[in-house]
């Protein structure tokens, strides 16, 4: 049955059409045959009742007359009928009286077949009597033969069967071949159409197909096949076009792509890995990952690829061995199932420009770009650390401060990339005092610190042994450093603090040392403080001042006094301008207090300019009010920083201009301390400042270090010698003898010399004595605001009258 199903529709339809056919004929045979047994049985009852009513009277007479003769032809009579097998004939008291049996006939049938079909027919019986005289004679009995009986039933029954079966299959040869034409033969046509019909092709059949079948099911079959075609084209289209982009992804992704078997055998490598392992597919086809990993990195990474779940996507960074060069990758795993296979995907991107640029950010955000030394983030972070270790040790430890004096002015003065060269300079000259258990940053700026780790428990020896490196860095930094063109010569501020891990937290050792560094300046500078629980105060102090200093600043809180400028004829020759600043709690702040803060902290710039506008403003209108003489200065200090500014001289042009003030009335004085940066740069500037018609003078004359040699070529109108020589004039002959050279030397250069801290009488005649002509101070006038100045020192005769 097998062999026939696998034939062709239109052979199995007939087959199973013959077969069917076959079978129901059969079937309807067998119910005809079984039909016309019982219908012949009927048959053959009548026919053996018809046939004893006719012998039961002779055969009764015969009986009765004893007649066994006639009785004997009567029963052969019965005989010559084939249907009878035997024949008895009993008298009245059951003897037997005569009996015949027929000769056995030769038949096809056998006689268990037809005692099976004829199981009902047993014998016949009648009993034998007459009815005149009436007498009881006997019985009959007839056996009938049954194989006769059932061959006749049967041959009759064959030729129906014959013709029924006959009919029958060629009823199904008739419907087969119309099933063949009406479906087998359109369907094959289809289905050849299917068969050939390329990609994109439409499904082309006979134009009989299309008029025949347009509106029947292989009509609708045929259109839906055309669509379902119509949309399997599509979808191979569209499956065509997503391969192709998969593997144009694949081929022209940026990321290397390694696909592995369900062994973890390499079976896809696309051209951005085979670029970036320097290797080909071929090389690497049926492969193991092994082979492009260092031996270090393989463990791990195996343990991971090994313990990969099904669509549990990770990440991870490992390191691949190129041309035996260390590559670092990053690699997106996933692990899916495809068609019961389980595949790996490996996404590779190699990740060494970002290892580099995180190594670089690292380094930015640690280090110092200038001069390559950890910065104040890194330096906080291994104090941290170190305080997390020394909690339960008492092994002291140090954070050291240091502080480049006077660094500002030269960076100003010399410019920042001489000063960018001057730090440099240092922190390589100190780089090589630092030890392995010490950390060397700079904190920004001029400022640099030192983190000195793990240098004992005997705290008068930490603190000795901190002192002996403090005075190697002080002695380090007094060297002549070179600085591009310059020789430079710098000394540093240091402030330290020693700490065993239980003083609390980073940034308050480090408030500490920053604390320790203020006293050191405020000591002089180039000198060193260890940190003591006292001087918090003084740098809680310093910080208010700052915060205060910025508020002042910002909400121009400042005031300008005027202190007369006299000459020894009692004359007016003009003012010097001074800050003044009166804190709402702290009352008035001593420019010496807050001058040096704003300097450290770059408010001088912004200070300095307001108070060149301010007393310029003020010229301006006392000049209009006729209250001030062309012939007056107005003296305006002015700080080494802003001095050296780029943008100094234009803003000087600028205030000039817009104020509308003689430059002649203006006298701009300097320290001769700002000399010392870049004496060139201050020269070029200060005969810039000449050729607009402003006046210069050197302040507090003789307490700097500049050569006296430099003055000849300075274009400078006075020296203002400074009130801690003039105090001591008439008790320190040192003193006398320092006034007495620089007037004899001013007068030599042509200068003007102008003595501050006039306080007494005898001060100022000992001064006119010996021949210093120009003085300032309380003996003449303390220094007062703008309207008080006019009414107390200005009059008709411009005469000042010292204040007794």
């Amino acid at each position: 049955m097998g062999v026939v199903l696998s034939k062709s529709l239109f052979i199995k339809q007939a087959i199973l059409t013959l077969a069917l056919a076959i079978v129901l004929s059969l079937v309807s045979s067998s119910i005809q045959f079984f039909d016309g047994v019982r219908y012949q049985k009927k048959q053959i009852d009548r026919d053996f009742d018809e046939l004893l009513a006719v012998v039961e009277k002779p055969l009764s007479e015969a009986v009765f007359r004893l007649d066994t003769s006639f009785a004997q032809q009567q029963i052969d009579s019965l005989l010559l009928s084939p249907s009878i097998a035997h024949v008895e004939v009993r008298d009245e008291s059951g003897a037997l009286f005569v009996e015949a049996t027929a000769d056995a006939l030769d038949l096809s049938v056998s006689q268990s077949l037809a005692d099976y079909f004829l199981s009902d027919l047993q014998s016949y019986n009648r009993d034998l009597r007459l009815e005149a005289p009436a007498f009881q004679a006997g019985s009959l009995l007839v056996l009938p033969e049954k194989r006769y009986l059932f061959d006749r039933i049967f041959k009759e029954h064959l030729s129906i069967l014959i013709y029924n079966l006959f009919k029958d299959v060629l009823l199904a040869s008739l419907i087969s071949l119309v099933f063949y034409f009406l479906v087998t033969y359109p369907l094959k046509c289809l289905t050849d159409s299917l068969s050939t019909a390329g990609h994109n092709e439409k499904l082309l059949l006979p134009k009989s197909f299309y008029r025949r079948h347009r509106s029947d099911e292989l009509g609708h079959l045929h259109s839906t096949f055309s669509l379902l075609w119509n949309k399997l084209n599509t979808a191979l289209s569209d499956l065509e076009r997503s391969d192709s982009h998969t593997k144009a992804m694949i081929e022209h992704a940026a990321d290397g792509i390694i696909l592995l078997d369900e062994d973890n055998k390499i079976s896809l490598v696309n051209t951005a890995a085979e670029y970036m392992l320097k290797m080909k597919s071929s090389d690497l086809q049926s492969g193991s990952l092994d082979v492009l990993h260092t031996p270090s990195s393989w463990l791990s990474f195996s343990r991971v690829l090994n313990s990969l779940q099904v669509n549990s996507p990770l990440t991870i960074e490992t390191i691949y061995q190129v041309q035996n060069i260390e590559l670092p990758v990053e690699i997106r795993l996933a692990r899916y199932k495809i068609q019961d296979k389980t595949e790996t995907l490996l996404l590779i991107r190699d990740v060494s420009e970002r290892k580099e640029t995180e190594e670089h950010i690292h380094h930015l955000a640690y280090y110092d770009p200038i001069t390559n030394l950890p910065n104040r983030q890194y330096l906080a972070d291994k104090l941290h650390e170190t305080l997390q270790r020394r909690k339960h040790n008492l092994s002291y430890s140090s954070v050291v401060f240091m502080d480049l004096d006077r660094f500002k002015t030269i960076n100003d003065s010399l410019g920042h990339n001489v000063g960018d060269q001057l730090l440099c300079c240092v922190a390589s000259q100190l780089s090589s005092l630092i030890e392995e258990n010490i950390i060397f940053a700079r904190m920004g700026g001029d400022e640099f610190a030192f983190l000195l780790i793990d240098l004992g428990d005997n705290k008068e020896r930490v603190e000795k042994s901190i002192k002996g490196f403090v005075e190697s860095i002080m002695y380090a930094c007094q060297q002549v450093k070179k600085a591009g063109h310059h020789e430079v010569h710098i000394t540093a501020s240091l402030g330290a603090t020693i700490f065993a891990g239980n003083e609390g937290s980073a940034e308050i050792i480090l408030k500490q040392a920053d604390t320790a560094l203020y006293r050191a300046k405020e000591s002089g500078r180039n000198t060193f403080a260890l940190y003591k629980s006292e001087m918090q105060a003084v740098s809680d102090a310093r910080l208010e001042m700052e915060k205060a200093l910025h508020h002042a600043t910002e909400f121009k809180l400042f005031e300008l006094y005027y202190q007369p400028q006299t000459n020894d004829k009692d004359e007016l020759i003009g003012a010097e301008a001074l800050i003044r600043w009166k804190d709402e709690k702290k009352g008035f702040i001593s420019p010496a207090e807050f001058i040096p803060v704003a300097e450290e902290i770059g408010l001088i710039v912004e200070i300095g300019h307001w108070v060149l506008n301010e007393a310029l403003s003020q010229v301006a209108t006392w000049l209009k009010e006729g209250k001030w003489h062309l012939s007056w200065r107005m003296s305006i200090n002015v700080s080494p920083i802003q001095f050296q500014q780029a943008g100094f001289l234009p803003m000087l042009k600028a205030q000039l201009e817009k104020h509308d003030v003689p430059a002649s009335c203006v006298d701009l004085e300097i320290t001769e301390n700002m000399l010392l940066n870049d004496l060139a740069s201050c020269l070029e500037k200060m005969n810039a400042i000449k050729a607009l018609g402003v006046h210069l003078s050197i302040d507090d004359f003789g307490t700097g270090y500049s050569s006296l040699k430099y003055l000849k070529s300075l274009p400078i109108d006075r020296l203002k010698i400074d009130q801690s020589f003039v105090r001591d004039l008439l008790t320190d002959k040192s003193d006398e003898a320092i006034v007495h050279a620089v007037i004899a030397m001013a007068k030599a250069l042509n200068i003007n010399v102008l003595a501050e801290g006039v306080e007494t009488l005898p001060h100022y005649d000992r001064l006119r004595e010996i021949h210093c002509f120009y003085y300032q101070g309380y003996y003449f006038g303390h220094p007062l605001p703008p309207d008080e100045f006019i009414a107390a020192f200005v009059h008709d005769s411009a005469t000042l009258k010292p204040s007794l």
